[in-house]
């Protein structure tokens, strides 16, 4: 069951670590590549442009050539996001209840989640911007078949190493007496 809510929660905010502050750096500059690419290759653009892709990577939407210029937009909203909350990590929802035993270790794995998540939304859409102008300028998009599995798996590999990660490291229950672990015991 997901924490209902962040009001009581410690407010710690963890250090960084490397490979966060490089995962963020890493995101930035995808986001700032998809929008430099729009702009580079904007006057060489037709008018209409793919607007989505099938599974095996083929377009099979067209629409205006204004609509490329969501994909970066859409990035620089979600990464804002996801660097903003690793700011404020005591407001994120959680599977697990946080208190002081286990803040620091919760917010740290919610800091990195966001770290790498960021990093791959700034990829995703990186990537769609590099296929939608390769296509669009009649060429053969780079990812075909393997768009889909490369744009999803690092996600949800990402996503199962969170909830793992924050499931072991939930809250733990003091025993404070031999009568209270017989019955922690008893109650298993």
């Amino acid at each position: 069951m997901m924490a209902a809510s962040h009001k009581g929660r410690p407010r710690v905010r963890p250090e960084p670590r490397f490979t966060d502050l490089l995962c963020n750096m890493l995101a930035l500059l995808g986001v700032l590549g998809g929008a430099a690419m729009v702009l580079w290759y904007w006057p060489q653009l037709p008018a209409t442009i793919p607007t989505h892709f099938n599974a095996a990577g083929e377009a099979d939407g067209w629409g205006n050539k204004g609509m490329l210029w969501l994909l970066p937009g859409i990035s620089v909203v979600m990464v804002a996001g996801m660097l903003l909350l690793q700011r404020v990590p005591w407001i994120a929802n959680t599977p697990i209840a946080i208190d002081e035993t286990n803040a620091q270790r919760q917010y740290a794995l919610i800091v990195r989640l966001m770290s790498v998540l960021g990093l791959c939304v700034s990829a995703v859409f990186l990537l769609i911007v590099v296929e939608t102008i390769v296509v669009a300028l009649g060429g053969q998009g780079p990812m075909g078949v393997w768009m889909l599995p490369v744009l999803i798996v690092p996600t949800i590999g990402t996503l199962v190493w969170y909830f793992v990660a924050a499931l072991r490291s939930g809250p733990k229950v003091a025993v404070s007496s031999v009568e209270d672990a017989d019955q922690l015991s008893s109650d298993a």
